[in-house]
């Protein structure tokens, strides 16, 4: 009993600490956002409208390397068709995943390993998720959305970004 009592105020402290940080753990809010989005067509519009703004690369990425995201996001965007022609597949679940710039630092966590490569030019405290769509409940893998940042209560969607600086 006293373990969990322990545990419990233990859990509250973290909670209340995680709270006041710049990296927050949006964990549930993600789930009960994304959870909106369970058809491929769906995601996809999402996607397509939750790109990022230069001021939401900016609180990303360090320096000239916000420009460069921006740049690439915008390429990208003038060579996009306004949707998919494919089907509109439904999916059972989802499955959230985050990590944050500390993580990556720290080689703790589970995110693409060109994050490793590029984390000198992110901003500290940033939280990244990892949105994966599931085809059952309980699947281990889905198709994954890689990665979702929460800035001025917004989901902003950040395509794979090690891809953009790699050479």
């Amino acid at each position: 009993m006293k373990r969990t009592i322990y545990a419990s105020v233990m859990m509250i402290g973290m909670n209340l600490v995680a709270g006041i940080a710049h990296a927050q753990n949006q964990t549930d809010p993600a789930k009960t956002y994304f959870s909106s989005y369970l058809t491929s067509k769906s995601m996809g519009e999402l996607m397509l409208h939750s790109l990022p703004t230069l001021e939401d690369c900016q609180s990303v990425f360090n320096g000239g390397d916000a420009e460069t995201y921006f740049r690439s996001i915008e390429e990208m965007k003038s060579k996009s068709g306004s949707g998919s022609n494919e089907g509109n597949e439904t999916f059972a679940d989802l499955r959230i995943e985050h990590f944050s710039t500390s993580d990556i630092q720290q080689g703790k966590g589970n995110y693409a390993g060109g994050m490793e490569r590029i984390v000198d030019k992110l901003q500290p405290g940033v939280v990244f998720y990892q949105v994966s769509l599931l085809r059952k409940l309980g699947d281990e893998h889905g198709l994954a959305f890689k990665y979702w940042i929460r800035i001025n209560d917004r989901w902003v969607f950040f395509p794979k970004p090690y891809a953009v600086f790699e050479q």
